[in-house]
Parts: structure tokens; sequence; C-alpha cells
């Protein structure tokens, strides 16, 4: 018994050993068929002569014998798509081999040439994947555009036409006594980190119909709404004359900075109908500038929706200024939505502060609100001069409620104005909101128009938009 057992396992160890050094067999089929993760792989706009993000496509072997792709290529001649596989930069392999029941990564980019048009273009390519003879295909698709390319430099006086998008590179300056002008209808797209210093003058005015964009330039739907693509528009110390007129200006840092710490050259901007949300750092800020704000929607900012910080002259009319940022990153609850100082603080010695007049800073018609329970943030040191004004004003805050007095005047306090959406950016008024209704009629008729260019000459809402019911 104990050899028999002996040999039948001499045989069987045998019999494995012949196995195992038998060459693993392919399916050979010519009805193989790949499995694969999409059948379309689609780019968002890239821009010419800037690389996309990558895509990745999955490609299964649902066989339980390996299987060999003879190639893997992209379609097209001189096509602007790359495929990557296993490290190769190419638009054709050959040979690849998928073990049974496993699955093999491509990676896909594409690089757009200039050419020479001013509207996105659909560039369509296929995949072809070529196994026993059979091949099969991957739609490739991707819009392109055109852009005037500004990299890391100072200008002169120029003008920026909207004839297609502009993309910008590190910090481009305006230099002093330069003015930029931006035309109705131009899109400005930031890279990381990039930033618009202007020390002349910026005059960017746009219209209700052909609004000015400043935005990231990451596509991708993955990045609609990310704060912290790119840096700011700073408009520094003297500087001068600023005229802001339908912008959108969003998924930033720091959407506008004006003046710097210790900064007494009071730089001035007059800013209308305009968005400014959704910013890593800041929406609005300032230290002692001069501000006037018509009907612009400030929202969404880790710390300071609106700081208006080391004295100044401001005049808000019609603006809502709200927070409920948080969809991506914490929020700072200890700084208010609109936050007000009549002082400077040495950053190298935090426990000096240095006063500089709050003039004036008078609120009219305007949305102070958000998700912490008091947004409003009244900051001052008794050497200088602090002066405020709040009139028809819907606010949010317990340590001034239900004051009426020279200061605080025809006010809604702590009712919730009820916007539609506000976790998705909609800051339009909701039926009942207490802001209906509730403006300054003289007010309303000053500026008779809101930011949707609805009319509010009869009964003025608080706030940037009129309640609409349809």
């Amino acid at each position: 018994m104990r050899n028999f057992s002996s040999t039948a396992i001499y045989f069987i160890i045998i019999a494995l050993a012949t196995i195992s050094c038998q060459k693993e067999s392919f399916y050979e089929g010519k009805d193989a068929t790949l499995k694969f993760s999409m059948d379309t792989v689609s780019f968002d706009t890239v821009f010419s002569t800037i690389g996309t993000t990558t895509k990745r496509l999955m490609v299964y072997n649902p066989y339980n014998k390996k299987i060999n792709i003879a190639s893997i290529a992209i379609a097209g001649v001189n096509s602007p798509f790359i495929i990557n596989i296993n490290g190769q930069n190419t638009n054709k392999i050959y040979n690849i081999e998928i073990s049974p029941n496993d699955s093999l990564y491509i990676f896909l980019q594409v690089y757009i040439n200039p050419t020479g048009h001013n509207l996105p273009l659909i560039i369509i390519d296929s995949l072809i994947c070529n196994v026993n003879g059979n091949k099969q295909n991957i739609k490739l698709i991707a819009y392109s555009q055109d852009v005037h390319i500004i990299k890391t430099q100072t200008i002169k006086t120029q003008i920026w036409e909207a004839d297609k998008p502009y993309l910008l590179f590190g910090n481009i300056t305006v230099d002093s006594s330069e003015t930029l002008t931006i035309k109705k209808g131009a899109i400005i797209y930031l890279h990381k980190n990039s930033n618009l210093l202007v020390k002349g003058t910026l005059k960017a005015l746009g219209e209700f119909e052909k609004p000015i964009s400043f935005k990231g330039d990451r596509l991708e739907k993955e990045y609609l709404d990310i704060p912290g693509q790119w840096g700011g528009i700073n408009l520094l110390p003297g500087s001068k004359n600023h005229m802001l007129n339908w912008l959108v200006i969003e998924n930033g840092t720091s959407g506008i900075v004006l003046g710097s710490i210790n900064d007494f050259s009071k730089p001035n901007l007059e800013i209308s109908n305009s968005i400014i949300k959704n910013m890593a750092y800041s929406a609005l800020f300032a230290y002692n500038a001069k501000i006037k704000a018509v009907n612009c929607l400030v929202i969404n900012a880790a710390t300071y929706t609106c700081g208006l910080l080391g004295g100044g002259d401001y005049e808000f009319y019609h603006c809502t200024l709200a927070n409920y940022y948080g969809a991506y990153d914490s929020r700072n609850f200890a700084i208010p939505t609109l936050y007000l100082s009549n002082y400077f603080i040495d950053n190298q010695n935090p426990s000096i502060k240095t006063s500089s007049a709050l003039t004036k800073a008078n609120f009219y018609n305007s949305i102070i609100y958000g998700a912490d329970t008091d947004e409003l943030g009244l900051d001052s040191v008794a050497s200088s001069v602090f002066r405020y004004i709040f009139d028809h004003c819907l606010i949010k805050s317990k340590r001034f409620n239900n004051q009426n007095t020279g200061t605080f005047s025809n006010n809604v306090w702590n009712s919730d104005p009820k916007f539609k959406m506000p976790n998705k950016f909609d800051f339009h008024l909701d039926t009942l909101s207490s802001a209906q209704n509730a403006g300054d009629i003289q007010i309303g008729k000053l500026f008779p128009k809101d930011l949707d260019n609805n009319d509010r000459t009869l009964l003025p809402d608080i706030g940037a938009y009129e309640r609409i019911e349809k």
C-alpha cells in the first residue's frame, strides 16, 4: 500500500510539472470581444497648445484564457490624441497580453495645435483594438478652443477683445499709469496660482447678455465648483479709477483685493451688476479703499466674504452678501459675512493696532446673511472715526438685533431671506421671503434694474435680485 501511494504521488508530481511547463493557452476564437469601461472617451474644452487632463479607459478580458491584443491604435493620421500603456506614450502599440478575467489600463490625452479659429471645434477620432482579426472601436471626442496665451509679464495700456478667450499663466501686471480695458463678452481663464495685478487702472465693462468672466482653466465637470483654482484680481496700492460692470468672478483664492495693509493711497473701485463667488480665502477684500457697489452678489468664501479693513469709504446698494461656504472645505466661522474695521494690525506684532478712519460704510437695501449665527462684524478702536449706516437691510446678527438708531434703521433682523438653493449658488429669493417688498423705494428708483435686469422701481426687494412671481 505504501509503495502504491508513493508511486501515485510520483506520477502526480510529474503530471503537474508537465502542465506547468506547457505554455498557457490563448483564446483564439474569431468572435473574441473585449469589454470596455466606456464606449466613448470625451474631453471637455481643450485649449490650443495646452494638454488636457488624463482620461482612463479600462479594457477587460472576459475569457478564462489569456488573450493577445494584436494592436491598440489611434485611427487618425497625425491625430492629437495620445495613448499611454505601461508607461509608453504612443499612437500605436502591438501585442498586449491580458491574463484570464483580468484588465488593462489605457490612459489618453489630447494636444490641440492652434487652428486660427475663434469658435470651439469638435475633434473626433477613435481607438481601435484588434484581437484575432476582430476590430473594436472606442470613440474619442474633444472640443478645442484657441486662446490668447499671456505668460508672466508687465503690460502697458491695451484692450482685450472677446474674439477668443485669454489664458493667463503666472502674474500678469498692469503697469502704473497704464489701463487694461476688457471688452464685453470676454472670457479670462487663469492657470493655478495665476493673478491679475493692477498698478494702473482696470476697466472691464460687460453687459447683461455679454458678461465678462474670470475663472480657472480646468474645465472638467469635476472642477465646476471647486474654489482655489487660481489666484485673484489684485488692485494694488496706487492704482485708481477701476470700473467693473457685469462680471462673474469664480472659484479663485481671492476674488478682488483692493489695496494692502498700511496702504493710505486709497485705491477706488466702482463695481456693478457683478458676481464674486466661491473663493478659497476672500471674495471682496479691501484695505482703506473706496468702493461703490451696486447690484452685486458676493458669496461664499472660506474667510472674508466681504472684508473692509483698515478704514475707507464704502457704499453698497442692493447687494447680497452671504456665506454658505463649505461644500469642498470648511469655513472659518470666526469671520462673519461682512466685517468692518478702522485699524490695521501689524503682522510682525499683532498686538499693535494702527488706526485708520472709516469715514463711511453705508449699506442700503442689502442682505447680510449666512450659515453662522452672527454675520455682521463691526470692529473698531476709539482713536479713529468709525461711521456706518445700515438702512432697509436684512441682517443676521444677535449682537445688533433689532437696533433702530441713527446707524441702524428700517432693517429686517434675523429673518431667513429664503434663498432658493444657496448650496447650488442660487441666491434668488423664494416665495414668502422676508426681503420681498422690504426695500427703500427711493433707493430702488436710483437703481431701477436688478441683477437679472428686472425692474424694481415699484416695491423693491432687499438684495441684488428682485423676486419675480411666475
